[in-house]
């Protein structure tokens, strides 16, 4: 489950990657939104099913043995250190301020979604504005 969850993070940087290659032109910048609230979205789903796998803990709801990547990107052959399956789903092994991981990243995941709100929001209203360096 964690790491499907670091895979939509990281989903979330290639998007600003994407983003920056060419911000003022509207393909790529609409790619680049679309890629930033799929990765988000997908986040979100998987960081509250991880939430109600530790607090709701079932011998039928189980992560994962084995991560099932793409066999064209095996990212945990890659970088086994980072997308290797190991531990408990349900077990918390880290807190801050009271909320464990998954917690902190349906906050993180929701958040992003809310800001890419506003952002498409604000395509269709923002006008063109004069440089001040000009």
């Amino acid at each position: 489950m964690c790491i499907y969850e670091r895979v939509a993070m990281m989903g979330i940087g290639v998007a600003a990657m994407i983003g920056l290659v060419a911000p003022n032109n509207p393909l790529v910048r609409w790619i680049a939104l679309a890629a930033w609230g799929a990765s988000a979205y997908k986040g979100l789903m998987l960081a509250m099913q991880h939430v109600d796998y530790q607090f709701n803990p079932s011998p039928f709801a189980t992560c994962d043995l084995f991560v099932t990547f793409p066999s064209w990107a095996p990212l945990n052959q890659w970088v086994p250190w980072m997308f290797e399956a190991y531990g408990d789903c349900a077990k918390i092994v880290w807190q801050f301020l009271g909320l464990s991981m998954p917690q902190w990243l349906v906050v993180i995941f929701a958040g992003n979604l809310v800001a890419l709100a506003f952002i498409v929001i604000a395509q269709f209203f923002g006008g063109k504005r004069k440089n001040p360096i000009q």
